[in-house]
Order: C-alpha cells, then sequence, then structure tokens
C-alpha cells in the first residue's frame, strides 16, 4: 500500500464528526477579509510536515463531507492503481455551498454541472487525492499564500499544466452535508 498524507479540512472549526483514523485535522480559520482563510497554508505546512520522501501524494476530505470506510478504501485503491493521477469522488455539490441554483457535480468539464463525466479537467476538494508531483508544483508556485476560493482553481490549473490526469472513483459515494 503506498504511502499517502490523510488531511480533514476544519473550516472554522465547523467539521462533521469524523469516526475513521488516520486523517490529520487542518483548522483554518477566516480571516478579517473573511470569506478568506488561510487553507493553502494549512496543506502547504501538511504536506512539509507530514510527507515523507516516498509519500504518494495527500488525500483531502473537505469538513463538510462525510465518508465511510469503503469511501476510503475505494480511493486508496485507486490511488494504488494509478498514483500519478488526480482521483476524485462523485459528490453532489448544494447550492447552500456553490450559490449556484441547484446541486452540480464537485468534479466537470470545463465547469461545474450536472453532468455526470468520466473524464473531468475540474474538480473540487471535497474529497480528492492529489499527487506528489502536482502538490510539489503547487508549493512551488506558491501554494502557502493561496487563500479560498483560489486554492481549489490554482490547483486545477497546475493540474492542467503539469498534464495530469484526473480519474472519477466510481466505487466511492461520499456524501456532501452542506445544503
Amino acid at each position: 500500500m503506498r504511502r499517502v498524507v490523510l488531511v480533514r479540512i476544519d473550516w472554522d472549526r465547523q467539521a462533521i464528526p469524523l469516526r475513521i483514523r488516520g486523517f490529520y485535522r487542518l483548522a483554518v480559520d477566516p480571516e478579517p477579509g473573511y470569506p478568506l482563510g488561510r487553507k493553502g497554508l494549512q496543506l502547504a505546512r501538511a504536506w512539509e510536515t507530514l510527507a515523507l520522501a516516498d509519500t504518494a501524494g495527500m488525500v483531502i476530505l473537505d469538513g463538510d463531507v462525510a465518508i465511510d470506510p469503503r469511501d476510503l478504501a475505494a480511493m486508496l485503491a485507486a490511488i494504488e492503481l494509478e498514483p500519478g493521477c488526480v482521483h476524485v469522488a462523485p459528490v453532489k455539490l448544494w447550492p447552500a455551498s456553490t450559490k449556484l441554483d441547484r446541486w452540480v457535480w464537485g468534479h466537470g468539464r470545463d465547469h461545474f454541472t450536472r453532468t455526470d463525466t468520466d473524464d473531468p479537467n475540474m474538480f473540487g476538494f471535497s474529497f480528492t487525492y492529489l499527487p506528489a508531483r502536482l502538490i510539489r508544483s503547487c508549493l512551488r508556485h506558491g501554494l502557502a499564500d493561496w487563500t479560498y476560493p483560489n486554492v481549489d482553481a490554482n490547483t486545477r490549473a497546475r493540474a492542467r499544466a503539469l498534464g495530469i490526469s484526473v480519474r472519477v472513483v466510481r466505487e466511492a459515494s461520499p456524501k456532501h452535508l452542506n445544503y
């Protein structure tokens, strides 16, 4: 089994309880420019602190997303098969988070829609794996200074620039609970 860093984003101490062990809690607090927060800084620090030379990448679980052990096993199995790709679990994002009038998938082709695609180039961090190569590139391009909502967008841009493929982990079925 490949070594990965598992992180749980805890925005403003609002993360739902997680009973699966092994995730490191990353506290992201609002700054005076709310809703900005140092998400990029926390992700950079987590990688720099927790990753070893042979770490394949980082699994990010947003605080408003629930998974079960089967979801984590599916993600880890996908990583084992293709550790150099971004892996994203299919998550329905609700209007309370997106400010859109209907739910959309947390992955898509060029933008987030209700069309579920097997060939995404858009992804959020709901329940997502980022390979080490992508994280190192993000670090070189200023990850520690990125704030919400630019962390996800800048990471997607780096993945595209590097030609890193995005795979949907169909065996996982996490739930976005911010509706």
